[in-house]
């Protein structure tokens, strides 16, 4: 089986690409989904208050993820050290989840830090998807009711994370363009092939 990683910025299409993988019965780990739910538990809260004080903690004692992502995307170093506390957890819990699913050619794990975190040692291949600044300005603002800037502040920063030093085996142009579908299926045969 091997394990593939993919990524790309956000409003890049990553979870629509990865859904049409899963039509090809392809299992998928999304890792930003698993990674919320670390900060229910009682351990991470008690990390998280000495970084973050007590603003990113509600009434009754839940974290704010909203506020939590308005103060990381304004400061890098607050995200990495969150980054550096929830994602051992989830490459142990992905660690855990791929191994119910052996019998298959291939896996994916969907995140925008492939990079950024040094995941991409965990991978036998890395699949990129990417589209230009306007469209993704134009889907993240009607997706999260976000300003033009506000958008491109978050891409700014998520660009940084995913590009530096990228490498991937495949890439999908998600520019509304190209049919998406076709890619993704000429990626699937490859990968079909690879075992």
């Amino acid at each position: 089986m091997l394990k593939v990683g993919i990524t790309g910025n956000i409003g890049s299409g990553k979870t629509t690409t990865c859904r049409i993988f899963e039509h090809l019965g392809v299992p998928v780990y999304y890792s930003d989904y698993e990674a919320k739910k670390y900060y229910d538990y009682q351990e991470i809260k008690e990390k998280l208050y000495p970084i973050f004080g007590e603003e990113i903690f509600t009434e009754t004692n839940e974290v704010d993820k909203k506020k939590l992502g308005q103060i990381v995307f304004n400061r890098l170093d607050l995200l990495q050290q969150l980054n550096n506390l929830i994602h051992p957890l989830v490459e142990e819990h992905f660690t855990k989840w791929y191994r119910q699913y052996e019998n298959h050619f291939y896996i994916l794990f969907e995140s925008a830090l492939l990079y950024s975190c040094n995941l991409t040692h965990l991978f036998d291949k890395i699949i990129l998807v990417d589209a230009p600044l306007h469209l993704i300005i134009n889907r993240v603002m009607k997706r999260d009711k976000l300003s033009s800037e506000e958008v491109k502040q978050k891409f700014n920063i998520q660009s940084w994370l995913t590009c530096e030093n990228m490498k991937p085996d495949y890439m999908i142009i998600n520019d509304e363009s190209r049919l998406i579908i076709p890619q993704i299926i000429e990626i699937h045969q490859d990968l079909m092939h690879e075992k």
